[in-house]
């Protein structure tokens, strides 16, 4: 399991790099080594839950699907964000699944942090150290071939969008599979407010 860690480890810093880049509605970087996804997004979205113990805050895209992400103080003051205030977010998310079933292990703590991560700044702009790096047993929620997206929910019931993901990888996948998934908790890099046209 650590190779596997550290090839998350590796994506997930190159596409740390990529943060220095300007950024449209879409994946701009991806890393990919092996089954490894790293990506930096930027999504216009509302938003619909708050945590301030955790810091998690829950956005519904343009397309309906829920993305919860970790936002640090640096990024935005959780206490001026209210639930249905639209955000353009941009956020660092890195995942790797294993289409199998669970290990008795693994459905013992079905959802356990690997290891934690910080964050902190380059040219004055919050970065990933990594966000929390996590190892979950998911379930496949949704697919949509045409736009190349998987949905997922973890066994606490957060959603994870995969994007990119080719239509032949998901000739063999059903609703409802189980998949095994390493991945670090969407970090938020930017929550701003969208300006009101």
């Amino acid at each position: 399991m650590s190779s596997t860690i550290n090839k998350f480890l590796g994506a997930a810093s190159l596409a740390c790099a990529a943060l220095l880049m300007p950024l449209s509605a879409a994946a701009e970087e991806e890393a990919n080594q092996g089954n490894v996804r790293a990506m930096a997004m930027s999504v216009e979205a509302i938003v619909t839950d708050i945590d301030l113990e955790t810091r998690q805050v829950s956005l519904q895209g343009p397309d309906g699907n829920i993305i919860t992400m970790t936002a640090s103080e640096k990024v935005v003051k959780l206490e001026d964000v209210s639930v249905g205030d639209a955000l353009r977010a941009t956020y660092l998310a890195a995942l790797e699944g294993e289409l199998r079933e669970p290990t008795e292990e693994e459905l013992a703590q079905p959802y356990v942090v690997v290891q934690d991560g910080g964050v902190g700044e380059a040219d004055g702009q919050p970065v990933a150290g990594a966000a929390r790096l996590i190892h979950a047993v998911c379930t496949i929620e949704g697919m949509n071939r045409l736009l190349g997206t998987v949905t997922i929910m973890d066994s606490n019931g957060k959603v994870h969008v995969i994007a990119d993901v080719e239509p032949e990888k998901m000739s063999n996948v059903t609703l409802g599979q189980t998949i095994v998934m390493t991945f670090s908790e969407a970090l938020a890099l930017t929550l701003e407010p969208v300006a009101a046209e």
